[in-house]
C-alpha cells in the first residue's frame, strides 16, 4: 500500500471523528436550549411562586442555627400576596363565581390590593380597589397604574356599614347586578322600568362605577376567604418543605390575614408533627394574647374594655384584633410579641 493512499485514510478518519464530534455538541447544545426554553415561566401567573430561600448570615453565625428567609419580595407584585391574588380569581372562575371579563373587588390599603391589580388582567378580569383616604397616595398611584380603579373612602369602624372592605363588598353586588340587568334586557338607555299597579313608572338610574360589558363582580374577601389559607397550604408550605429538604426545625411569620401562617403551619406540621410553628406580633394586636393566654387582651387593659387603637406601631399589614376564618386554621406552638426598635433592627 502506498503511503500517500496511508496517509489519506488517516486524514479522512480525522476528518469523520471531527465532524461526527460536531454534531453530538451541536444536538447536546439544542437539548440544552429546548431544556431552557422549558424552565423558562409562562406569562406572569407562571413567575408567581418557587421563591428561594436566603441564609441570613448574620443571625444564623449569632445563634450557631440556619436561619432561613423566603424571598417572597420577588414575586412580580412584590410580595406574598400574590400568591393569594392567583388562588382566590382561580377558584372565583372555576367556581363560576366569576367570569372573564368581571370585576374583582377588594378593601385593601396594602399589598393584597397590589397583587390582585397585578393579576387579574392575566385572567382577563378587572380590579376596583377600595381603600382609606388616609392612606399614602403613593399607593393608589401604583394600583391605578396597574390598570386598577381606585376608589379613597374616609376611615371608620370595620362595623360601619362604610368601611372600606363593606363598600368592596357592595361594590361587587353592584356589578352583578349590572351584569344582570344587562342579561335580562331590562334597560332602555340608562332608564330602569318598573311597573306599579299596571302602570310604568321609570327611574332614572343612578351612574354606575363600572361599564356596562361588566360580566359581574367577585369580592376578594381576603380575610375570610380561605383561598387564601389554600394558597400556602399548597404553595409556600410544600415550596419550604422541598427547598429544606424537610430539615426543618421551627416557621416563624406575622399574620394579617393568617393565611400565610395558616397554610404553612399546617402543611409543615401535617408532614412532621414535631416542626414547631410560632406566630409573631406587633404591638396593638391581640393575636399574641390569643396564641399565649387564650383571650384577646393585653395586661394593659381589663377584658370587654379594650381601646380602638390602644398602641401605635410602624408596622403594615400585620397585627389584628379578631379571628379571621384563614388564622383559625393555623397550627400554632406559641407566639411571640415584637417591637417597633427590635423590627427596625432586624431590617438593618
Amino acid at each position: 500500500m502506498a503511503p500517500v493512499n496511508m496517509t489519506g485514510a488517516v486524514v479522512a478518519a480525522a476528518a469523520l471523528l471531527m465532524l461526527t464530534s460536531y454534531s453530538f455538541f451541536f444536538r447536546l447544545s439544542e437539548k440544552k436550549k429546548r431544556k431552557e426554553k422549558l424552565t423558562m415561566r409562562n406569562g406572569l401567573v407562571d413567575a408567581i411562586g418557587n421563591t428561594p430561600l436566603i441564609r441570613i448570615n448574620s443571625l444564623s453565625e449569632a445563634t450557631g442555627c440556619e436561619i432561613l428567609g423566603k424571598c417572597e419580595f420577588l414575586n412580580p407584585g412584590g410580595s406574598v400576596k400574590d400568591r393569594v391574588a392567583v388562588k382566590i380569581i382561580q377558584e372565583a372562575l372555576e367556581s363560576g363565581k366569576l367570569f372573564p371579563g368581571g370585576i374583582v373587588t377588594e378593601g385593601s390599603a396594602g399589598s393584597t390590593a397590589i397583587s390582585l391589580a397585578t393579576v387579574a388582567p392575566a385572567y382577563g378580569c378587572k380590579c376596583h380597589v377600595v381603600i382609606p383616604d388616609d392612606a399614602a397616595i403613593e399607593k393608589s398611584q401604583i394600583i391605578e397604574a396597574l390598570g386598577a380603579s381606585v376608589e379613597r373612602v374616609r376611615p371608620v369602624s370595620i362595623t360601619h356599614k362604610d368601611h372600606y372592605v363593606n363598600i368592596a363588598r357592595r361594590r361587587a353586588d353592584e356589578a352583578n347586578e349590572l351584569a344582570s340587568k344587562r342579561r335580562l334586557g331590562s334597560e332602555t338607555n340608562g332608564i330602569h322600568q318598573e311597573k306599579t299597579n299596571g302602570c310604568t313608572v321609570e327611574e332614572v338610574k343612578e351612574p354606575s362605577l363600572f361599564s356596562d360589558s361588566v360580566t359581574g363582580g367577585f369580592f376578594a374577601d381576603q380575610f375570610e376567604n380561605l383561598a387564601n389559607y389554600r394558597a400556602h397550604y399548597e404553595g409556600t408550605g410544600p415550596e419550604i418543605w422541598h427547598q429544606t429538604q424537610g430539615n426543618i426545625d421551627a416557621f416563624v411569620a406575622a399574620a394579617g390575614t393568617g393565611g400565610t401562617l395558616a397554610g404553612v403551619s399546617r402543611f409543615l406540621q401535617d408532614k412532621n408533627e414535631r416542626v414547631k410553628c410560632f406566630l409573631i406580633d406587633p404591638p396593638g394586636s391581640g393575636l399574641y394574647n390569643k396564641v399565649t393566654r387564650g383571650v384577646m387582651y393585653t395586661r394593659e387593659e381589663a377584658e370587654g374594655r379594650r381601646l380602638k387603637n390602644p398602641f401605635d406601631t410602624i408596622t403594615e399589614g400585620i397585627g389584628i384584633n379578631r379571628l379571621t376564618k384563614n388564622f383559625l386554621m393555623a397550627k400554632l406552638d406559641g407566639g411571640f410579641r415584637g417591637t417597633d426598635k427590635e423590627a427596625v433592627e432586624m431590617s438593618r
